[in-house]
């Protein structure tokens, strides 16, 4: 998990540490093997990002359940702006002390602020506070305290911070309050043991005092990138100095440099990068150098909060404006925009084209306009979105802010509708390798799901990946298949309501869920780097989609699997989508979902014809990592036999059913479809009994790839072709592969 270090505290000659998890809980980080008496936990600094191994302390007591033993950690970064951070990640209290821990303060007579087991123990020990009162320091006492105005002489807290004492603390501030251990005094054994209040730390301006780090924000500013708090780190200047202080990264991905360096003089770009490849931070980065605001146009509402929550954790003063954000807040981000305080506005095209948007863009510096999924603009685009096409006028009405463009899925076609819509430059154009090398891509006739699942994911014991199937119902009932198996997978689609994705969403990228079962509502801006597998359980629509799908494997560099699992069903599944959707879109659907049937039928390398597709040429013979390439290698068998008893059966019912109905009839089966249309009484009926269903449909795509045979792509029938024909007449041998060594569970 990833922390951020928020207090650090006395504690012999160590520290204590208190930090808040990226899930925005309170935690104390307890060295693995070391006493923080003897000096352990200096090494933090309050304002660093910290990625961290960690477990339970063996003991808990309510309501100190922060405790957690730190076994492997590294240090990530600092943030730029720490109380945005903090705001984000556990909003703070204001007003008077009664607002703390659910209203169940005491104050002693001294006037020490405590808590008693026998008034209830709130749930949390650590909580943020803006007191509405300015505070003052009270030294009469044995420890440094600070004391909050009442009418009956005030109440105070302990300080236990590392920075000098203030002697006041104004109204306002930010402070981190926690509650001691349980104590009582040893000579009053009949006495309750308290919990007293505590600050650990506080949050103001340099020039309030020298050792006060972090700077007050006013109300309604955001974050500034002169708040880089850090010791020994200057405030970066360079694109690199940037990419490692803000975003933690060691080095540049592939065109990332020279991208960002190309956007910094103001010039732009159509940029094309396989998914994973690192867009966002082609405009991310520059943003923080560019005088003004950067407008990020994104499709998906939970995609930009997800950027922005990242963005923010990272101290960068991001926002976001879509259908889900209060009146009051909405305003208030319009006001922020226009005051200069936002560097990234993240907004959906149908919010940006809105008068009040693009009149407070006017009175605005707009430097940037970067467009994500930017194949949306394209009426060829796998994705046509016609909000998309509304963008153009907003390129048009902001001429000096440069435009980037981006999408990890676009066809040369697409490509050339982008670039002209946008009126880019040629010159201006980025566009990446679509090779995936580490993928290893198989194609399998999908004949017994449950069971090709369950075979597939025991050969990837213990190892994180997706598995996608075509609706939600698909998906639960996966998931509960699974689940009696013992294999814990959590279901991911639009029917589940936000928090519970974002949950689901959250456990499979933290680890704690291995297996996450989606439709394509899944993995956008996902970006995990330990997926070792893609599963589709049902067919995409296009190519496109298979091509980002099966990008969220391997994206660590190392050898991960893709496993489509195809039938012609879910072919006829899409094309009854297809037709029930926009009559102007039916052709251009039909079109990329035959591409992509002839791809998966097809002995051709599937890397090979994958990046053709995208415009890519590739000069290898033989991939090596993939199904046709390996089976290529394999020895094949006379299979003249079987392959005349399907194509005569073929022929036999009139070429005018489809492949089960043909293994039904060569199998023997009482059907009704069988019996009703006689095909029981046909001499090809029971003749194949000597292979299963499962192999029969293997075989059958074996018949279809070497074209003896060719499918009604609106119907499903089959029907033999010349080289099918010379077949069943002996005039030509078929050679092909055996059915024991090609399905997932033929081992078992």
């Amino acid at each position: 998990m990833r922390v951020l270090i928020v207090a650090k505290t006395r504690m012999g000659s160590g520290a204590c540490i208190g930090a808040i998890t990226d899930k925005g809980e309170s935690v104390r980080l307890i060295p693995f093997n070391a006493d923080v008496h003897d000096g352990a936990n200096r090494e933090y600094e309050i304002g660093a990002i910290w990625e961290i191994s960690a477990k339970p302390a063996p003991s808990i007591i309510p309501p100190h359940h922060e405790d957690i033993v730190v076994c492997e950690k590294r240090h990530l970064h600092t943030v730029t702006a720490l109380e945005s951070a903090i705001e984000l990640l556990m909003p703070p209290k204001s007003g008077h002390p009664p607002e703390l821990y659910e209203g169940l303060l005491q104050t002693s007579g001294s006037g020490a602020l405590y808590i008693a087991e026998r008034s209830g123990v709130p749930p949390y020990s650590t909580t943020f506070w803006r007191p509405d009162e300015e505070l003052m320091r009270d030294t009469d006492g044995r420890r440094v305290r600070y004391r909050y105005p009442t009418a009956n002489g005030g109440c105070t807290l302990t300080y236990v911070g590392f920075e000098e004492p203030l002697e006041t603390i104004p109204a306002g501030t930010l402070l981190r309050v926690s509650l001691a251990q349980w104590w009582k005094p040893i000579d009053r054994t009949d006495d309750e043991e308290r919990c007293h209040a505590q600050i650990s730390g506080w949050f103001l301006e340099e020039s309030v005092g020298e050792t006060s780090r972090y700077r007050q924000k006013s109300p309604g500013e955001g974050p500034a990138l002169s708040q880089l708090s850090q010791d020994d780190m200057p405030v970066p200047e360079t694109p690199r100095q940037y990419l490692t202080h803000v975003f933690g990264h060691d080095d540049f991905r592939p065109l990332q440099e020279e991208l960002i360096a190309h956007v910094l003089e103001k010039r732009d770009a159509l940029i094309v990068l396989p998914t994973g490849g690192g867009k966002s931070l082609c405009y991310q980065l520059p943003a923080l150098i560019f005088e003004g605001v950067t407008v990020v146009v994104s499709p998906l509402i939970s995609l930009m909060q997800d950027q922005v929550m990242q963005l923010q954790q990272r101290g960068i003063s991001a926002a976001f404006l879509n259908s889900t954000v209060r009146y009051d807040a909405y305003v208030d981000t319009m006001h922020q925009v226009k005051r200069g305080e936002i560097k990234l506005l993240y907004v959906a095209p149908e919010t940006l084209v809105r008068n009040e948007i693009l009149l407070m863009l006017d009175a605005s510096n707009v430097a940037c306009i970067a467009i994500d999924e930017a194949h949306c603009i394209s009426q060829w685009g796998h994705d046509f979105r016609p909000e998309y096409r509304a963008l153009v006028s907003v390129r048009e009405r902001f001429p000096n802010a440069v435009c980037v463009a981006m999408t990890a899925t676009a066809t040369p076609r697409v490509q050339a509708d982008i670039t002209q819509s946008l009126q880019l430059q040629a010159e201006n154009q980025f566009i990446a390798s679509f090779d995936r090398p580490n993928l290893f891509i198989t194609v399998e006739p999908k004949v017994e799901l449950l069971r090709q699942t369950l075979a597939f994911l025991n050969a990837h014991h213990g190892e994180s990946g997706i598995i996608y199937c075509q609706t939600k119902n698909q998906v639960e009932s996966l998931c509960h298949n699974l689940g009696t198996y013992g294999i814990q997978a959590l279901p991911y689609h639009a029917d589940l309501g936000g928090e519970t994705r974002k949950q689901h969403q959250d456990a499979f990228i933290n680890g704690d869920t291995r297996i996450i079962v989606a439709t394509i509502a899944f993995g956008m801006g996902i970006d995990k780097p330990d997926v070792r597998f893609v599963l589709h359980a049902g067919l995409p629509k296009e190519p496109e989609s298979y091509y980002q799908e099966i990008g969220r494997a391997g994206r660590d560099g190392q050898r991960a699997e893709c496993l489509l699992l195809f039938s012609y069903g879910d072919v006829d599944t899409i094309h009854h989508f297809i037709d029930e959707g926009a009559p102007s879109e039916r052709k251009g659907r039909i079109e990329r979902l035959n591409t992509l049937v002839d791809w998966a039928t097809s002995l051709e390398c599937r890397r090979k014809a994958l990046l053709a597709y995208f415009g890519e040429r590739s000069e290898q013979a033989n991939c090596g990592m993939c199904d046709n390439c390996r089976q290529a290698q394999e020895e094949r068998i006379d299979l003249t036999e079987p392959a005349q008893k399907f194509l005569s059966c073929v022929y036999r019912t009139g070429q005018m059913f489809g492949g089960a109905h043909i293994i039904s009839v060569l199998r023997g089966s009482k059907a009704k479809k069988v019996l009703e249309n006689r095909h029981d009484e046909l001499s090809t009926y029971g003749i194949g009994t000597e292979y299963s269903a499962a192999q029969w449909t293997y075989l059958m795509q074996q018949f279809i790839q070497h074209k003896l045979l060719v499918r009604d792509s609106r119907h499903g029938s089959l029907r033999l072709t010349e080289k099918g024909w010379a077949v069943l007449r002996s005039e030509e041998p078929f050679l092909g592969f055996s059915v024991e060594m090609r399905l997932t569970f033929a081992a078992e």
